[in-house]
C-alpha cells in the first residue's frame, strides 16, 4: 500500500512530519488549547488515554492515562463483525485487530483560507494510520483537525482496501472522556440531549448518567463492557427530525478536589446518523457514526476505486460546565461557517450576511397564498419597519390554487396571482422600496403531477425495487445524477438572472426514506452519496453566486444540522404560529444553532395586545429577527414598536459574531413557566480568540443582552447575573412607553451583590422583556467564571 496513505490525503506534499511514540507508545497532538494523548501497542489498537481543553489541567505523556481507554476507532464487517456478541457497535472485532503504523502531521492545501475575522489560520490535522498487522482488513486512517486557539476539534476515518471489502459500520468518533483524570466518577456525570419534532424544536433535557439505560450494575461483582448504551440516531435526511445530532456529557462536583469538565459533539451531516454513550469497564466512552448498516441499510463494498470516508463529527472540551462547552462550540461553529464561505469564494460578502434584517410573508399571515393585492401592502410594511430583505414564500408559483403541493418542479411564476404586472412587478416593487427580493423554493422536489416529472428520467430520482419512490405526492430527486443537478442549477440561475433574487428560503419537506438502491451496494449508501452531493451543490450554487443569502429550512429546522448550516447563512428555527410555545424554541436555539443563523419569527399583528405583541418579538431579537404578520394594518404605535425591535435587533447584530449563549437560569424546558437565554462574552475564549474584543471589556466593561419569558405562575423570577451586575430594561423602551403603553415595566430588585428579582408587571397574562446586563470593574472576574443558576 506505499502512497496510499499519502495520495488519501492530498499528496507527499502535504506531509509536514512525523509523530513518533515514545518509549511507552505514546504521542501528544494539539494546539496549544486542546491536547490529545494517543498510546500505541502491539497488543493493542491505539488508544486515546488523555483529553484536556481551554481551562483544564493540561494533559502530556507521563499521565496515568484513562483505565480502559477504548480504541479511537470502531470497525464493523458483516465478515468480521463484533469482539463481543451483546454489544451492537462497539468492542468491534475489525477494529480490535488494528495496530499502529504512524501519525503523520498534514498540513493545509496551499489555498486554504479562512478569509477575515479571527482563526485566519489554516487547519492543522493528525492523521493516524492502523492496520490489521496479518493484512485481513482494510488500512485505517484516522483524521483531526484544529485550528489556532480553539478548544474544539474536527474529525473523520478514512478506509482503503485493494482487493473488496464489505463495512458495515465505522466510527467517525469513538473517545474515552477523561473522569480519572477530572477525579470524577459516573455518580458525577450528566447527560445532555435534544429532541427536535415539527413545532417542537430544541426541546433540550439533562439527565444523570444512572437515570439512562446505563444504569448502575456493580462493575466489581460484573465486570467487563456493558451492553447498556444511551443512544440517538436519524434515519433519513430530516437530520434534526427526531433527535439532535449533538450532545453533552458534564462531570460535575462540588469537591474542590474535583476538575469539573465538560464534553460536546455534534455529527456534521445531513442524513442518517447515530451517536451514542457507551460504559467500558470502567469509565465513558462516547461514539459518533454516520449511516451504518443496523439502523440505516447501509453498507459499502470497499476495493478498487472505492475508498470511503466517514462523516465529519466535531467535538469540543473545557473546564466548567455545560455552558462554557457550548460556548466552546459556538466558536467552532463560526470557524467552520467562515471555512466553507472561504472555499466557496464568498469570504468578502460574508459579513455583510450577517446583517440583514428579513420580512417573510408567511407565518400567520398569507399561508403561502401570495397574491398582488395581498403583498404590495405588506412590501410597503415592511420597508418602514427597516428589513432589509422582502421573502415571498410558497404559492408563488401556483396557478390551480392548491396545486402547489403535487405540482412543483417547474419553478415558473404563476399567471393569475399577480395580475397584470406578474411576479416581475413584485419583485420590481420589493427592489424600489430598497429591499433585497426572496422568493422561497423547495429544489429538491419534484411533484408527481408535474411536467418535470415526466421530462427527467428515472435515474433523476430516488428509486427503489425499480420503480421511482413517492412521497405524498411528490418525488425526490437524487443529486447524484447530473440530469438532476443541471435542473436545479436552471431553476436557481433563471430566478436571479429573470428577477434578481437576492435571497432563497431552500425549504425542504418531503424525505425519501432509507435511500435509492441505483448504482449502488445499499440503499444506505444511496442516501449517503445523495446527501454528499447537496452539500457539492450547494457549494457550487454559492461559488456562482455567492452575494445571494440563502435560508435553510426543513418543515422548520427538522435539517437543521452544520452539513448544512456550515454552508447556508441562517436557519428557520421553527413553523410554531404559537408565540407561547415558540419562547421555548427561541430558548433553547443556542444549543444546536449559532445566534446570528437563528431566523426566529417575530410575527406581531396589530390586533394583538401590547404585551403578546412584544411577547412574540422578544422571540427573534436576540437572534436573527425574522419578520411576519401584516404589518401594513398597524397603526402608528403598533409600528413604531416593530420598529424599535429593529432598531436593538441590529445593535445585538452588531456584536453576535464574539457573544455566547447564555442561560442563566437553567436548561430551557417546553413546560417551564419562566425562560431566559441571553447573550454574553466569554471572556476566557476572547482573550485567547478575540484580544482586540477583550481588551475593549477590560478598559471600557461591555455591555450582554437577556431575554426573559414569563409563561404563568409565580409573578418574580431569581437570576444569579454575577458580582457586579447592573440590569436594565431595553425592550419594549421605557424611554417609549407610548409604543406598547399597557406593556409597562418590569420590577428590577438588586436582591444582593450577585441576584437580582424581577416581577412581571402584569401578572394576569404571559410577557417578556429585553434587558440589557453591564458589569462593573468588580465584577468582572466573578462574571468571567460564569453565572450559575438561581
Amino acid at each position: 500500500m506505499t502512497g496510499v496513505v499519502e495520495r488519501m490525503l492530498g499528496g507527499e506534499e502535504r506531509i509536514a512530519g512525523r509523530l513518533i511514540p515514545d518509549a511507552a507508545g505514546r504521542f501528544v497532538w494539539g494546539n496549544g488549547v486542546i491536547t490529545m494523548v494517543f498510546e500505541a501497542s502491539d497488543a493493542a489498537p491505539v488508544r486515546l488515554v488523555g483529553l484536556s481543553g481551554r481551562g483544564m489541567s493540561p494533559v502530556d505523556a507521563n499521565i496515568p492515562g484513562e483505565p480502559d481507554a477504548q480504541p479511537i476507532v470502531e470497525l464493523r464487517s458483516s465478515i468480521d463483525g463484533g469482539g463481543d456478541n451483546r454489544l451492537q457497535l462497539a468492542a468491534s472485532a475489525a477494529g480490535l485487530k488494528l495496530r499502529f503504523v504512524k501519525a503523520l502531521l498534514v498540513s493545509p492545501p496551499a489555498d486554504e483560507s479562512m478569509g477575515s475575522g479571527p482563526n485566519a489560520k489554516p487547519m492543522d490535522a493528525l492523521a493516524i494510520v492502523q492496520r490489521d498487522p496479518n493484512g485481513n482488513g482494510p488500512l485505517v486512517i484516522s483524521v483531526f483537525k484544529t485550528r489556532t486557539g480553539l478548544s474544539a476539534v474536527r474529525t473523520y476515518t478514512m478506509l482503503h482496501n485493494d482487493d473488496e471489502y464489505p463495512v458495515e459500520a465505522v466510527s467517525s468518533m469513538n473517545v474515552t472522556l477523561p473522569l480519572a483524570a477530572a477525579r470524577l466518577d459516573d455518580a458525577q456525570t450528566l447527560i445532555y440531549s435534544g429532541e427536535s419534532s415539527w413545532d417542537l424544536e430544541n426541546a433540550w433535557s439533562c439527565q444523570p448518567l444512572r437515570a439512562t439505560p446505563l444504569r448502575d450494575r456493580d462493575q466489581h461483582v460484573n465486570p467487563g463492557m456493558s451492553s447498556a448504551r444511551f443512544a440517538r440516531s436519524s434515519s433519513s435526511t430530516w437530520s434534526t427530525g427526531e433527535y439532535q445530532p449533538a450532545g453533552i456529557v458534564e462531570g460535575f462536583s462540588e469537591d474542590v478536589a474535583a476538575r469539573p469538565f465538560s464534553f460536546m459533539w455534534q455529527i456534521e451531516h445531513n442524513g442518517a446518523w447515530e451517536w451514542e454513550i457507551g460504559e467500558d469497564d470502567p469509565g465513558i466512552r462516547v461514539s459518533a457514526y454516520g449511516p451504518e448498516y443496523r439502523d440505516h441499510q447501509w453498507f459499502t463494498m470497499l476495493g478498487e476505486g472505492n475508498d470511503f470516508i466517514s462523516v465529519p463529527v466535531a467535538f469540543a472540551i473545557c473546564a466548567g460546565d455545560w455552558q462554557r462547552v457550548v460556548a466552546e462550540m459556538t466558536v467552532h461553529r463560526r470557524v467552520l461557517r467562515r471555512h466553507h464561505a472561504a472555499a466557496q469564494g464568498r469570504s468578502g460578502v460574508f459579513d455583510d450576511t450577517l446583517l440583514r434584517v428579513v420580512y417573510n410573508d408567511y407565518m400567520n399571515t398569507l399561508w403561502g397564498d401570495p397574491t398582488i393585492e395581498k403583498e404590495l401592502p405588506l412590501v410597503e410594511g415592511a420597508s418602514k419597519v427597516g428589513a432589509d430583505v422582502f421573502c415571498i414564500d410558497a404559492g408563488w408559483y401556483d396557478d390551480e390554487g392548491g396545486g402547489w403541493w403535487d405540482m412543483v418542479g417547474e419553478w415558473q411564476p404563476s399567471c393569475d396571482r399577480f395580475g397584470t404586472v406578474r411576479l416581475a412587478g413584485l419583485i420590481h416593487d420589493i427592489q424600489a422600496h430598497g429591499m433585497i427580493a426572496g422568493l422561497w423554493l423547495e429544489p429538491e422536489v419534484v411533484g408527481v403531477r408535474s411536467p418535470i416529472a415526466k421530462e427527467l428520467p428515472d435515474d433523476a430520482f430516488f428509486c427503489r425495487h425499480g420503480r421511482r419512490v413517492a412521497d405524498q405526492g411528490r418525488y425526490h430527486l437524487d443529486f447524484r445524477s447530473p440530469v438532476a443537478r443541471e435542473h436545479a442549477n436552471a431553476t436557481v440561475d433563471r430566478l436571479i438572472d429573470e428577477f434578481g433574487i437576492g435571497y432563497f428560503k431552500f425549504d425542504y419537506n418531503t424525505m425519501p426514506g432509507v435511500g435509492t438502491d441505483v448504482h449502488v451496494d445499499s440503499v444506505g449508501e444511496g442516501l449517503l452519496e445523495h446527501c454528499r452531493a447537496v452539500q457539492d451543490w450547494i457549494d457550487d450554487v454559492r461559488r456562482r453566486h455567492p452575494e445571494v443569502i440563502i435560508e435553510n429550512c426543513g418543515s422548520g429546522a427538522m435539517r437543521a444540522d452544520y452539513a448544512m448550516l456550515g454552508r447556508l447563512d441562517l436557519q428557520s428555527t421553527s413553523d410554531q404560529a404559537d408565540p407561547l410555545v415558540y419562547a421555548a424554541i427561541a430558548a433553547g436555539a443556542g444549543m444546536t444553532v449559532l445566534p446570528e443563523q437563528q431566523g426566529n419569527w417575530g410575527y406581531a399583528q396589530e390586533e394583538m395586545d401590547d404585551e403578546k405583541a412584544v411577547f412574540t418579538l422578544t422571540a427573534g431579537i436576540l437572534g436573527r429577527l425574522y419578520l411576519s404578520g401584516f404589518i401594513n394594518r398597524m397603526d402608528p404605535m403598533r409600528l413604531a414598536l416593530v420598529r424599535d425591535a429593529v432598531a436593538l435587533h441590529r445593535k445585538v447584530l452588531d456584536e453576535q459574531g464574539h457573544v455566547m449563549p447564555w442561560w442563566p437560569y437553567e436548561l430551557p424546558d417546553f413546560r417551564d413557566t419562566w425562560l431566559a437565554y441571553g447573550l454574553r462574552h466569554d471572556e476566557r475564549i476572547s482573550k485567547d480568540l478575540y484580544p482586540e474584543v477583550a481588551g475593549i471589556i477590560g478598559e471600557h466593561g461591555h455591555r450582554e443582552y437577556l431575554a426573559v419569558w414569563r409563561r404563568g405562575g409565580i409573578s418574580s423570577m431569581y437570576l444569579n447575573l454575577g458580582e457586579g451586575a447592573h440590569i436594565t430594561q431595553v425592550f419594549p423602551d421605557p424611554a417609549h412607553p407610548e409604543h406598547a403603553p399597557s406593556a409597562k415595566p418590569w420590577t428590577i430588585e438588586q436582591v444582593d451583590p450577585q441576584t437580582v428579582c424581577l416581577t412581571v408587571a402584569n401578572d394576569d397574562v404571559p410577557s417578556a422583556r429585553i434587558f440589557a446586563v453591564t458589569y462593573d470593574d468588580a465584577g468582572k472576574e466573578s462574571e468571567s467564571e460564569g453565572a450559575s443558576r438561581a
